[in-house]
């Protein structure tokens, strides 16, 4: 193959192939974009299939517990405990959540108007009391509220398109969800078999080392992103339920649209306390200064409780990563793939980082070295 394109061209044979795999290249070319644009349907298409295996790995980890903790390490039963979890927050959701939420930013849309007068008057009195030009600061205040408000009514025609395309796409929506429904049944049901015909088909295509490696690295990993991804699951749901909780008890307004906020931002590791509280702060300083103090009072205590008692609990340090390690992982996934890679990045470095221990181990071992470079003590034999 390397000669054949090393070779100069002399013949009118060598100048019509030439000719001819230059016109295929050109032709393959111009069907780049539809070949695209079929690749962008077909991976429409599967989407469903994608979102049951996303729905089937989630659920396996409470299905795991269940099947440990109440039924003897019978799948059937924790199954279907786990879909009846699952069926039951959807329906709280659907039936609690959603309507507060559309109420609070109902509300919160209503007062835009007071909450920019009341900046200008505070800008105002900044600017009689110490002399400081806020021009603008004014200006800036006016193009802010302009713009929340061009966004507020861009999200209000997209929740209608979007309602509109639902309703006379129903029969797609229930279809895409009755198929991601059994795709992820179809996998949790039938895990034990599917993983075993994957061993086989690997053991099949590689040598036992190579495949015995692939093994010992989804074991690390599924272990890793198991135990991260349930554990802030459950810990965002919990501090999104304690958030709630107390702002009921201090009758602020907005509880279920700024406890759902910190509770998934809480999901981010680190940046995610303070992402979900500063929004919160700012819309309730605007309120009244006083309930942007309670609201920050009950966000310093959810996340103290949470960081020092709920979190190691349901965590347990599933990572290993330090904290420097967790802050270039968010940063690094937060720049490449936005609010999924901020989530993903800390379980993919903690099996980047598991990996590189072990090959550092082996590394030592295969040397005769401890971690101190210093040659390793071998235990005497048994006598």
């Amino acid at each position: 193959m390397k000669n054949w394109l090393e070779r100069t061209p002399r013949t009118m044979g060598d100048w019509l192939a030439l000719a001819a795999g230059t016109a295929l290249l050109l032709a393959a070319a111009g069907q780049l974009p539809g070949l695209l644009r079929a690749a962008a349907g077909l991976l429409a298409l599967l989407a469903p299939f994608g979102w049951g295996l996303v729905l089937a790995y989630v659920l396996d980890i409470p299905t795991r517990f269940f099947a440990a903790k109440l039924f003897g390490g019978r799948r059937g039963g924790a199954l279907a405990v786990s879909y009846a979890l699952l069926f039951g927050v959807l329906a709280l959701l659907a039936a609690l959540v959603v309507p507060q939420l559309v109420q609070s930013l109902t509300a919160f849309a209503g007062r835009l108007g007071a909450y920019e007068e009341t900046l200008r008057r505070l800008l105002a009195w900044v600017q009689a009391t110490f002399g400081i030009d806020t021009a603008t600061a004014g200006r800036l205040v006016q193009a802010a509220g302009r713009a929340l408000q061009g966004w507020l009514a861009a999200l209000s025609r997209t929740a209608a398109q979007s309602a509109a395309k639902a309703a006379s796409g129903a029969a797609g929506a229930a279809a895409d969800a009755f198929v991601t429904l059994a795709v992820s049944i179809y996998l949790l049901s039938g895990k034990a078999e599917l993983l075993q015909a994957a061993r086989c088909c690997l053991r099949a295509a590689l040598p036992p080392g190579a495949a015995a490696g692939v093994f010992s690295v989804c074991r690390l990993a599924n272990r890793i992103f198991s135990g991260y991804l349930g554990g802030q699951l459950v810990d965002a749901l919990l501090v999104g339920g304690e958030t709630f909780a107390l702002m009921s008890i201090f009758g602020l307004e907005y509880a279920p649209l700024l406890a759902v906020l910190v509770g998934m931002t809480n999901i981010v590791p680190v940046l995610g306390p303070f992402l979900g509280a500063v929004p919160g702060i700012v819309i309730l300083l605007l309120e009244a200064p006083w309930k942007a103090a309670e609201f920050a009072i009950i966000i310093f205590v959810v996340q103290q409780v949470d960081g020092n008692f709920i979190a190691p609990r349901i965590l347990g340090g599933a990572t290993g990563l330090p904290g420097l390690g967790v802050l270039l992982a968010i940063v690094v996934g937060g720049a490449w793939f936005g609010i999924p890679g901020m989530v993903l990045g800390v379980p993919m470095l903690a099996v980047l980082a598991a990996l590189a221990r072990q090959a550092v181990g082996a590394g030592l071992t295969a040397r005769g070295l401890d971690a101190d470079g210093a040659p390793a003590r071998k235990d005497p034999p048994p006598q």
